[in-house]
């Protein structure tokens, strides 16, 4: 879990914004580091004890857990035959100091480990997997009702219940599909291409099979109507006969999806079956059960990430695992692994502040999985996991920032190129998470949403079943008739920050926001560390440019996912290793009425020893402030080991033309345009083109088979210096215009290394020179406000203020007449698990 002062075991190795390269990653494939830190202080009581695993499905570890150093007082807690690397102690710990060492059984203990319980630590006791066993119904169905009930029927005139028996009757005059339906429709130009093709076929018989079975099995469960027996049983049946070694099992997705849909059959329809039709069920689904977790265990509890699993199929087996607990007798193992896996790592790619390390698209496929166990875990135990974990509090925020209602996603993460605006899926997730924590934020969200964008929720199936049983049990919370909005938010565990002028008007909004996280580069996670992307009224402005074609298409391997395609940085043509190692951290963060800024430290994202890359990067800080009414200031501090070629890279999505001579670039949409100013340490040159690297591939099978076209007209700037330099800076300011005035730039010629520039109401300097030290200081002309990166002290109206600690960032406002003063210093990289 997560861990206070966690950085301790660091804290030698990093140097954060001194120009020293971070040599240690803070996460690795798998877990190299025992958690909770030694020494530290942990944030939850339970904590969760991990560490680093070994490779064996027969491995098995023992652990002792004492506030006696010797482990031999009565309070010990002593527990063997664990069959993953982690260790959940499912009772309240007393304050104090707590012992703890572990041991792959018959072998040598690990050295005595210890950690911090204190009154600070959040309740987070949950109960043990015997006793969530000896909760799950010995009737059915137990996945989409936990006990028989006439309850359910209460919310037949609700439209998310007419349009389930809708959906279900036109399913039910469809043929039924066997596995020779996942023959394409199409034919590729290589293997490759048709190796996708035929994956996409497959998955795409699965999802359409799953959508049948889903809307039969609730469809019973809401009328008791008979017409829907025979066609759910058959379906079930069928599933039953495919080959999980077969074409079914070529896919994890297709194969939880089949094992997933004869649970559903098996549980809903579980007294209309045969004996022989449960016996044949119960076979077929246990035999891809059991494969999953073979694969799993003691390996998916140490990994940093398995995306599948987590997106879901540990939703699928931890539902099929209680439909079959008392009729497979490895059922209650296999549940339990999952129930302590939930509990252990959920949510393994979010933190404390909420956020998503995947982003905004690979969000959605865990919705259901980050609600339905929880919700689950709470029947059957009490343990509210939503209530009592940050996470869930905090999701609205990440949300609300990176997500706009009528805007499009923040530009990180696989497929976000396809995120317009927020998907149905958001408002039904929004709307759950209002419902089980009473939190204001997550209405107002999905009212937006659902208001803006014309949604029809009831035609949203993502989470529409809790939907539909919480209806007459909980009450949304009552939305204020104002939400106070800062400018800006902060997630930052994952890594990901996002400004706004009007946060509140989506229309007349400027948005920039920037990633820079200790998750590196993994699965759909991308090379884009301390990239920024730009927006007006939602739409995109300055982007990154690409397609996620497929995980292994040449397009996204040497385009989309590759630094080149974002609003960064590359030295000598290379960019950021794609690597967990590869990671950034966004150091500090701070905000007023007419300012806000966000500061990047990427200077490991160059390196990695997992893909044996360095190309010498020692620093890159990236500084971004974004001044009301829209005025965006970047300032980049770069360093390498040798002279090298540095590009500083920006990208629109559907134009852009340059001007060299007043070195300057412009991109304009509909209704706004973005002109960039741009200076730098040393002499550069232009590079405009519309044309990707590595073209995109023409099409892509879908569901149903259609065919996406990818455009190749995109553009891309690159700025380079001329003469090769160990050292530079680049300062850029853009301003953008959203009613046709153009702000007039004006600047000095440098002095003694510091360029003046003054723009609308604002003045900034900034040192561009590597000849001196690094500054960055941005003025109101009105007095009110003031800001310095690195000044020791400041005036604001005739005061001096100065910081408590040299190269502190400071902020100074006046705010109703009286000033506010605001300072931040470095925040460390604190792993979340």
């Amino acid at each position: 879990m997560f861990q206070k002062a966690i950085f301790i075991v660091f804290i030698s190795l990093l140097a954060l914004g001194s120009g020293k390269a971070q040599v240690r990653s803070i996460y690795n494939v798998f877990l190299s580091e025992t958690l909770p830190a030694n020494g530290s202080e942990t944030y939850f009581n339970a904590p969760i004890l991990r560490w680093p695993y070994q490779k064996g499905k027969q491995v098995h570890y023992e652990i002792q857990l004492s506030q006696d150093n010797t482990f031999n007082s009565p309070g010990t807690i002593t527990k063997k035959s664990l069959t993953g690397a982690f260790f959940n102690p499912h009772q309240k710990l007393s304050m104090g100091v707590w012992f703890w060492h572990f041991r792959v059984e018959g072998k040598d203990w690990s050295p005595t480990l210890n950690f911090i319980i204190s009154d600070k630590a959040l309740s987070m006791v949950s109960a043990s997997a015997e006793t969530f066993l000896a909760a799950v119904s010995a009737v059915h169905p137990r996945i989409l009702l936990d006990h028989k009930s006439p309850g359910i029927k209460k919310q037949m005139n609700d439209p998310d219940a007419s349009a389930i028996i809708h959906e279900a009757d036109s399913y039910l005059e469809q043929k039924i599909l066997t596995e020779k339906d996942a023959t394409p429709a199409a034919i590729g130009e290589n293997e490759k291409q048709n190796k996708k093709i035929n994956q996409d076929a497959i998955v795409g018989l699965g999802n359409t099979v799953n959508k049948y079975v889903l809307a039969i099995c609730q469809a019973y469960i809401l009328t008791n109507n008979p017409k829907y027996i025979k066609k759910g049983i058959d379906i079930g049946m069928e599933i039953a006969n495919w080959d999980p070694k077969g074409i079914s099992g070529t896919s994890d997705f297709m194969d939880g999806i089949c094992m997933y849909n004869m649970s559903l059959v098996f549980d809903t329809f579980y007294d209309q079956l045969t004996e022989d039709q449960r016996a044949k069920l119960v076979s077929a689904i246990s035999e891809r059960a059991s494969e999953f977790y073979k694969s799993w265990v003691n390996n998916i509890e140490s990994k940093v990430l398995s995306g599948h699993v987590w997106q879901l199929l540990l939703n699928e087996f931890f539902k099929t695992c209680i439909a079959l607990k008392g009729h497979e007798k490895e059922s209650e193992k296999w549940l339990s692994y999952a129930y302590e896996l939930f509990l252990a790592r959920a949510p393994v790619l979010g933190g404390l502040d909420g956020g998503w390390a995947e982003g905004s698209y690979y969000f959605t496929m865990n919705m259901e999985t980050l609600i339905e166990i929880p919700e689950k875990i709470k029947t059957y135990t009490g343990f509210d996991f939503i209530r009592a974990h940050p996470w869930y509090t905090n999701q609205a925020d990440w949300m609300i920032y990176h997500f706009p209602a009528g805007s499009s996603s923040d530009g990180y993460g696989d497929n976000a190129e396809e995120l317009f605006e927020p998907p149905s899926s958001y408002a039904a997730f929004s709307v759950e998470m209002a419902r089980l924590t009473q939190i204001p934020k997550y209405k107002w969200y999905a009212d937006r949403i659902i208001q803006q964008q014309h949604v029809n929720l009831s035609k949203e199936t993502t989470l529409r079943w809790n939907r539909l049983l919480h209806a007459s049990l909980d009450k949304l919370p009552v939305v204020p008739s104002s939400m106070e909005l800062p400018m800006g938010h902060l997630s930052k565990e994952v890594g990901v920050a996002a400004l706004h002028t009007q946060i509140n008007r989506p229309k007349e909004d400027i948005m920039i926001t920037m990633r820079s996280s200790p998750f590196g580069a993994y699965g759909h996670i991308l090379a884009d560390q301390n990239c920024f992307n730009v927006f007006v009224g939602g739409k995109r402005l300055f982007f990154r440019t690409g397609y996620k074609v497929s995980m292994d298409d040449p397009h996204r391997i040497g385009w989309s996912k590759h630094t080149k395609s974002e609003n960064g940085i590359l030295i000598n043509g290379e960019g950021q290793p794609y690597s967990v190692e590869a990671y950034g951290n966004i150091s500090r963060f701070m905000q007023g009425e007419q300012l806000a800024y966000m500061k990047g430290e990427a200077s490991n994202a160059y390196q990695s020893k997992e893909t044996k890359e360095d190309y010498g990067v020692t620093k890159f800080l990236r500084h971004i402030v974004l001044l009301q009414p829209g005025i965006i200031v970047v300032y980049d501090e770069l360093e390498a080991k040798q002279p090298s070629t540095w590009s500083w890279l920006i990208h629109s999505i559907e134009n852009m033309k340059i001007d060299t001579g007043k070195q300057t670039f412009t991109s304009e949409i509909s209704h706004a345009k973005g002109i960039g100013k741009f200076w730098s340490s040393s002499s550069v040159q232009w590079n405009l083109k519309d044309k990707f690297d590595v073209p995109a591939v023409l099409f892509r099978n879908y569901d149903n088979m259609r065919t996406k076209k990818y455009e190749d007209n995109q553009w891309h700037l690159k700025i380079n210096n001329l003469v090769l330099t160990s050292g530079i800076r680049f300062l850029t300011v853009i301003q953008i215009c959203k009613d046709g005035k153009i702000l007039q730039w004006k600047e000095s010629q440098p002095k003694n290394g510091i360029q003046r520039i003054q723009i609308g109401s604002w003045e900034i300097e900034a040192a561009v020179s590597t000849d001196i030290q690094p500054k960055l200081t941005i003025k109101s002309l009105t007095g009110i406000t003031a800001f310095s990166a690195y000044d020791a002290e400041m005036p604001l109206q005739n005061i001096m203020y100065k910081t408590t600690k040299p190269g502190n960032s400071i902020l100074l406002e006046m705010i109703n007449g009286k000033p506010k003063f605001t300072e931040v210093s470095e925040m460390s990289v604190n792993p979340i698990r």
